[in-house]
């Protein structure tokens, strides 16, 4: 197997783990990334097109053989600096592309526990994307209004418009919420339950949604009317939409406190491991099937008995593709059953 910046992956392994050993910027990542994209349609960083080719090319073209159950296909996507992207299945085009079950964890993950909000919304939105294009269609329709709106609150004109857009966004916001609230209810038993394999029961880890500027008692619809009607006037003065799913926080807490303060590294980086296998228990849970794992240095950080628990969690998987610089893991891990590839100036020997 060979690839070189993105511009070539073809995968054709079957079931168990995969370590990519290598040295640092020698393109393990890439290789991930390259999976990612395929499976889910973007990159895990949010890069842009004409960033993931190769410099002085004009198009990145990434094909990989994929096994679903009892089906064999190869998906293609080709990217361009200029035009859209060409997405084409067994060599015929794909419209209506289908997101693959593949979940990934990468070192930037830590910015889901303590970094800003929209990190931790974005995480659950695109989660519920995933399974619901409607979703997706939903959170653009709303973000469409909300612009519209702010740009009026701004300009300080048209208040019967501000109005009509205001009772849109509690319509579109409270549909987005109660997804949201549905979800992280699927959600948390999962989370809870991969966050006590990681630190071996010592620890309760809960996750809590914050609506912020409204209250849900008397229902997300209520209370984000009341919520728009008691910021009326705030609003006007400061030019912006304050009430709405994308003001609202998502919060973990650990022994009852919150992560983002008083957690060590360690836990912090437990917590987004912990994010990612919940994450993919819940698309396994809700397809029925294996969904492949990738996991970019997830090791470093974790003291002893956190990566004990963590190598061991990972032989249950399904598929898993690890990356990381540290040969004795390595060893330790082919010495239990994973193949070990060497990733070298973005060439994968082995």
């Amino acid at each position: 197997m060979k690839f070189r910046n993105l511009r070539e992956v073809e995968l054709s392994l079957g079931p168990g783990m995969f370590v990519l050993l290598g040295d640092n910027a020698q393109g393990k990542t890439n290789f991930l990334e390259g999976l990612f994209l395929l499976a889910r349609g973007f990159s895990p960083f949010f890069a842009r097109d004409e960033e993931l080719i190769a410099f002085q090319e004009e198009e990145a073209f990434l094909s990989a053989r994929l096994v679903e159950g009892n089906s064999v296909s190869v998906r293609q996507v080709v990217l361009r600096k200029k035009g859209k992207r060409e997405w084409r299945r067994d060599g015929k085009l794909e419209r209506k592309r289908t997101p693959l079950p593949l979940v990934g964890f990468f070192p930037e993950d830590l910015a889901l526990v303590d970094g800003e909000p929209k990190k931790r919304r974005d995480f659950i939105d695109r989660a519920l994307a995933f399974f619901s294009p409607q979703f997706e269609a939903l959170l653009s329709a709303y973000e469409q209004v909300l612009s519209r709106r702010n740009l009026l609150l701004r300009e300080g004109r048209d208040e019967d418009l501000v109005e009509v857009y205001g009772e849109k966004l509690v319509t579109l916001g409270a549909r987005i919420v109660e997804e949201r609230l549905r979800y992280l209810r699927l959600f948390a038993p999962f989370f809870e339950q991969a966050y006590r394999n990681f630190s071996e029961g010592s620890d309760a880890l809960r996750v809590v949604y914050g609506a912020r500027g409204y209250t849900t008692g008397e229902g997300v619809l209520e209370g984000l009317r009341k919520a728009r009607e008691a910021l009326r006037e705030e609003e006007r003065r400061r030019g912006m939409t304050l009430f709405g799913p994308h003001r609202d926080e998502i919060a973990f807490l650990l022994g009852g406190r919150d992560v983002r303060e008083f957690a060590s590294f360690g836990e912090k980086k437990s917590v987004a491991l912990a994010l990612r296998m919940a994450e993919k228990a819940v698309v396994q849970w809700i397809r029925k099937d294996g969904v492949v794992l990738l996991l970019d240095d997830a090791f470093p950080g974790l003291d002893a008995k956190r990566r004990r628990a963590l190598a061991s969690r990972l032989f249950s998987e399904v598929q898993v593709f690890l990356t990381t610089t540290e040969e004795d893991l390595a060893l330790e891990l082919r010495n239990q059953g994973a193949r070990v590839f060497l990733v070298r100036a973005g060439e994968i020997q082995g």
